[in-house]
């Protein structure tokens, strides 16, 4: 059922939201501030086993002595723990967002319905981005190209619910991972059944002189050459981009989603968010995966974005907190195709109580808001979080789950992981010298 904001009002003091079906959620509250829930367009929650473990690598060598390995070891862990390995990364996960105040994203995973259950059970709103790759990925770390195939209709039958909490995209991972025969049934899936469709998408220099190569044409132009440039598209980092690239992905309608902290952090460089944004183009903000991230913290990202186009830019005014915030609300929501990231009559009772109190807030000028929040305020200051109407953390407690138990349980697993990781990745670099 699909829960909304009704009606809003704000008298000085308190303030009053009513949510339709839900009379109970009325909120009175002082010294907070009343936000849209918070929307991650891009995260890969299996990483979030491998915080604090990534050396200074760009993108490849990180792929193949970090990420490769970890899959590998994710692998070999569910068959020892079964699904349940998938139930507390994305728990886990889950509740850190639910923390700062996110009440959804956009997860490309190692595709479980365990996510899904997760989800479910803690009440958050997900849309679990089915993963494809048919090439370079070590074959062992992939099921085959029509398993896959039948696995995205399954889980599209079984999880694509736009009016409850779980939806489903298709997400060949990238073009140097994808068959341009794939990548077209990916697109037809889409088109066929009303599906949002992700990518990574020109993220380091190399991706797009590799293409130029094979192709002859950027990223860009190879997937407007196959016909996949359009409104349910939303292509991840587009760091190395032309202006031909971002006059096709703006007459088509397509959204882009920005990770600035994984971006500096490979250092794959830094995104034209600033000319995405004036060509029209709705540009979301992700954290990426904690394995190139370390956290899943939307208000370091809208930070970082703030200040990476400063810098990039030369530009102290390229981009205003307000705009970084509305990366995260307004058109985070139409990268995730969700009726969202506004306080607005119809739109989803999806809602984050912001409390003033912290000293880091001190004093607190409110002649604008958003720069004061973006510089300012942090997850930990979320008091409360709602989602479809419910309330899933109250007074900084999480409703529908034992986060203590979840973090005992995860810790009796941990350095079983990060022990075969270490293992793994030390074979790797031994490997690729």
């Amino acid at each position: 059922m699909r829960f909304v904001v009704v009606w809003a009002d704000w008298n000085g003091y308190d303030i009053y939201i009513f949510m339709r079906k839900c009379y109970e959620q009325i909120l009175k509250l002082r010294r907070c501030v009343v936000l849209p829930g918070l929307i991650n367009s891009h995260t890969h929650l299996y990483q979030n086993l491998l915080k604090g473990l990534s050396p200074g690598l760009p993108l490849v060598p990180w792929c193949n002595q970090v990420l490769f390995p970890a899959l590998d070891v994710l692998r070999k862990g569910m068959k020892k723990h079964g699904s349940r390995l998938a139930y507390l990364w994305t728990a886990l996960a889950t509740n850190e967002r639910i923390r700062g105040g996110v009440a959804s994203c956009v997860d490309m995973d190692a595709v479980s319905p365990e996510i899904l259950r997760a989800w479910q059970e803690i009440g958050f709103r997900g849309v679990l981005a089915y993963t494809l790759a048919n090439k370079w990925v070590p074959p062992e770390l992939r099921a085959s190209e029509e398993s896959m195939k039948q696995q995205v209709l399954e889980f599209v039958q079984a999880y694509h619910h736009p009016y409850e909490l779980t939806t489903v995209f298709v997400a060949p991972s990238t073009l140097f991972l994808c068959s341009d025969d794939f990548l077209l049934w990916a697109g037809e899936q889409a088109r066929k059944y009303d599906l949002g469709m992700q990518i990574h998408l020109a993220e380091i220099s190399g991706e797009v002189d590799d293409q130029k190569e094979v192709t002859g044409h950027t990223p860009v132009e190879h997937l407007q050459y196959l016909g996949l440039l359009n409104s349910r598209l939303s292509a991840v980092h587009c760091v190395h981009l032309g202006d031909h690239d971002i006059e096709l992905m703006a007459k088509a309608g397509v959204q882009a989603v920005h990770c600035p902290k994984s971006n500096m952090k490979l250092a794959d460089g830094a995104a034209p968010i600033v000319r995405m944004r004036e060509a029209g183009i709705p540009v979301g903000l992700g954290t990426d995966g904690c394995a190139s991230n370390d956290l899943l913290d939307m208000w370091e990202e809208m930070r970082a974005a703030v200040l990476l186009a400063r810098v990039s830019t030369g530009r102290a005014e390229a981009m205003m907190p307000r705009e970084a915030f509305q990366m995260a609300t307004v058109d985070a929501a139409r990268v995730s195709r969700l009726d969202a990231g506004e306080l607005q009559p119809g739109k989803l009772a999806d809602i984050a109580v912001l409390e003033l109190q912290g000293i880091h807030l001190q004093p607190f000028n409110d002649q604008d808001l958003l720069n004061m929040l973006v510089f300012c305020a942090r997850a930990s200051d979320v008091r409360d979080t709602i989602i479809n109407g419910v309330t899933v953390m109250r007074n900084r407690r999480l409703t529908h789950v034992d986060e203590a138990a979840l973090v005992d349980e995860v810790e009796a697993i941990q350095a079983e992981v990060a022990n075969q990781y270490s293992e793994e990745s030390h074979y790797s670099k031994e490997s690729t010298r």
